[in-house]
């Protein structure tokens, strides 16, 4: 960049007087508050500027190791006017009322670049570290791809926004929504359960079953209208979910249906999934069934389950058993070949990590561990 005009930006950017809280998640290697002074503005662009125009006509640079650390925002090993953009962009949006944070920016900008994994192994693929709101290594996480079981987790979330998880619901006439060939927690009419039981069913044993009598109950709580009909509930609910999904970030994805069933004009990202993991773990009921590998229970209407998780990276008893994983969902359907979101607890830090489109149940595994292996 020709230093004149950086010198010119550097005297524009430092003419703003308006700023950006600095968020939670902004705090670190990669923060972008580059002066510590609590805000992520145009005076931290302004300071990585400076810096990168002394750097670059032969000079020591003028920030500190820590400074140099929080103004490499893009994760590149660099210091430069790159960051100085991704933070004006991102001060220039939240300016504006959003919500982002300068990894959703990052995953938004992202391209198909892949760093050492390739589509020969799955048509997509993220892994992202919570703490440091970076994505670590991706592949064509913008590609649309069928959400598959992945949509429980929203299923999941919307629920436990509008009902009581000790709330009793009465399994009815819905389960004829579910489509054969369908995971099932083998749930009938008449049966009653707690909603905390029922998302058990539906996040470890995947049952789609269990989906469907979510959706209506919450539905008809939410509406205020008990005589809701089936379809109509069903309908209510995806409009909810839709809601949900904006309202955490998921720009890519649209949800027709509860189960994550192969439906024309349903569809995601890995972009918007890492988004979806990363609320589902803030959410405790989720976060608890998520990371359970077997769980006996015993309904209000008094039937025993023995329910196990759908996730082999939690089962001692598998060879993909992994101690430091704690959830997070399965997904299998013929759009969407076999997937796996995975959590991870890993030197102090929390990883998820996404894969689509994988060709048998164990290279969702081999591919989850080699990636979670190599990059951590």
């Amino acid at each position: 960049m020709n230093r004149k005009l950086i010198s010119l930006l550097i005297v524009v950017l430092s003419l703003f007087e308006l700023c950006t809280p600095l968020g939670a998640d902004a705090s670190g290697a990669g923060s972008g508050d580059v002066n510590s002074d609590g805000l992520i503005d145009a005076m931290d662009a302004s300071f990585v500027l400076s810096h990168y125009s002394a750097v670059s006509t032969g000079g020591s640079g003028t920030l500190s190791a820590s400074q140099i650390k929080s103004g490499d925002v893009n994760f590149d090993g660099l210091t430069d006017s790159s960051d100085a953009s991704y933070i004006l962009t991102y001060y220039a949006a939240v300016s504006t009322g959003s919500k982002l944070t300068l990894g959703d920016m990052r995953i938004a900008q992202a391209d198909s670049s892949d760093t050492y994994i390739t589509s020969v192994y799955s048509n997509t693929y993220a892994l992202y570290c919570v703490e440091d709101d970076q994505l670590i290594s991706y592949h064509d996480i913008h590609r649309r791809v069928s959400p598959a079981s992945f949509t429980k987790l929203l299923t999941a979330s919307v629920a436990l926004k509008y009902v009581d998880p000790g709330a009793v619901v009465t399994v009815g006439s819905e389960l004829s929504y579910v489509l054969p060939y369908s995971s099932v927690c083998l749930l009938a009419r008449g049966h009653r359960l707690t909603m905390y039981d029922l998302l058990t069913g539906m996040l470890m044993a995947s049952g789609n079953d269990a989906a469907y009598s979510v959706a209506v109950t919450t539905a008809r709580v939410a509406s205020g209208n008990w005589g809701l009909s089936d379809k109509d509930a069903v309908a209510y609910f995806c409009r909810l979910m839709n809601e949900q999904a904006a309202e955490i970030g998921m720009t890519e994805s649209c949800f027709v249906n509860p189960d994550g069933y192969d439906a024309s004009g349903q569809y995601t990202t890995s972009a918007d999934m890492i988004k979806l993991a990363r609320y589902a773990i803030t959410v405790p009921q989720i976060r608890t069934i998520a990371s359970t590998a077997q769980k006996r229970v015993t309904i209000a209407s008094g039937q025993v389950f023995n329910w196990k998780n759908s996730n082999l990276l939690l089962s001692t008893g598998s060879g993909y058993y992994r101690s430091d994983a704690f959830g997070l969902k399965t997904g299998t359907t013929e759009d969407s070949g076999t997937c796996l979101i995975s959590a991870f607890n890993r030197n102090g830090k929390t990883y998820i990590n996404v894969v689509s489109g994988c060709t048998s149940d164990g290279l969702r595994y081999d591919l989850t561990i080699r990636i979670i292996d190599t990059y951590t």
